[in-house]
């Protein structure tokens, strides 16, 4: 039988200790397809008062905070939160971040704000580097930075449904151009070119993931506040949505809705419903099918996603929406093209 003084003992201890401690941090690092664990996200292209690299202020915050109170709420809280970086190399590391708000004398509404702690990640973040802030319980956070142009950045792009769109060429015009061989001359549709806007710099991409009502309570929010809505839906048998739609239009909201002719007459469709609820209304005539599931608010905004607006998109399907501020009008010119091209 050995003989271990109390010492020797207390260092074993130690160190059996701190190897599980580790052991169980490597099993639990952050991969990025983690996040279709969790229900929402938030997404930004960092700019330099973001970053540790700034030059105007010597605060450790994120600004422009509105978008992040659709996960994080309105009051202070501290999270645990786990900071990681991949790009060239990966880095993780623990610390907490603060969630707060104040206002000013002046001001007609707080200003939120995330502060962070210097830690090693956000040294290598850079501007024009993603930046994705993650919920993942009510106390905890992670801080995913992913390199500009990097793989990460591309596997996180698509996860969120986000696409790259071509600079070469309009991807508008690679989505439409393949025809078919059907004697109407009608085309297929490449779905999986669906690209999203590069997120404009000071601002926020919020993106949601079903099963859950994430994406319907954000779509009728927007419906709820738009003056003007263009939609170009493939499918509609959400009530919830479609309700908050005829609300809308009964205040005032001039509202206008393209989508597809077989699904229209589907048995669940509701488009017969708001066809009799005066809806300008136009389905496919010079396409396969009409694949598109966009949105756009008072010209502005956008949703946009592989989401129907149905309601086992809400509680069945793995789905995605993203919510971002349109660049260039790209959606508004499409949308008027359908929405032209279908009334010939």
């Amino acid at each position: 039988m050995f003989n271990v003084s109390f010492r020797t003992m207390k260092k074993l201890i130690f160190v059996i200790f701190a190897f599980i401690t580790l052991s169980i941090h490597s099993v639990s690092a952050f991969e990025i397809s983690d996040i279709k664990n969790y229900s929402a996200i938030v997404v930004k292209t960092m700019v330099e008062s973001d970053t540790l690299h700034k030059k105007t202020s010597k605060k450790t915050e994120i600004r422009n905070g509105e978008a992040l109170r659709t996960i994080l709420g309105d009051e202070k809280i501290k999270f645990d939160t786990e900071y990681v970086y991949i790009g060239d190399k990966k880095i993780e590391e623990n610390g907490s971040t603060t969630w707060y708000h104040y206002k000013s004398p002046k001001a007609k509404k707080p200003v939120y704000h995330l502060y962070y702690q210097k830690k090693e990640p956000m040294y290598y973040a850079q501007t024009g580097d993603t930046l994705a802030v993650i919920r993942t319980s009510d106390t905890e956070l992670v801080l995913l930075i992913t390199q500009k142009g990097s793989k990460a950045e591309q596997e996180l792009f698509d996860i969120i449904g986000f696409r790259q769109a071509n600079k070469e060429t309009s991807w508008w015009k690679e989505l439409w151009e393949q025809k078919s061989d059907t004697d109407q001359e009608e085309y297929d549709i490449k779905s999986d070119n669906l690209p999203v806007d590069a997120i404009k710099p000071k601002t926020w991409a919020r993106v949601y993931f079903t099963p859950g009502p994430e994406c319907e309570n954000n779509i009728i929010a927007e419906i709820n506040n738009a003056k003007k809505i263009d939609i170009a839906v493939y499918s509609i048998t959400n009530q919830n949505i479609v309700d908050a739609l005829v609300a809308a239009k009964d205040r005032g909201a001039k509202i206008r809705f393209i989508t597809d002719r077989l699904q229209s007459a589907g048995k669940y469709s509701l488009v017969p419903y708001l066809e009799e609820q005066g809806f300008d209304i136009v389905t496919n005539k010079k396409h396969k099918i009409m694949h598109n599931k966009f949105a756009i608010f008072d010209g502005e905004r956008i949703e946009n996603g592989s989401y129907n607006w149905t309601k086992s998109a809400s509680e069945s399907n793995a789905e995605n929406c993203s919510f971002f501020e349109q660049q260039d009008k790209i959606y508004t010119n499409q949308f008027e093209y359908l929405w032209n091209l279908y009334q010939e």
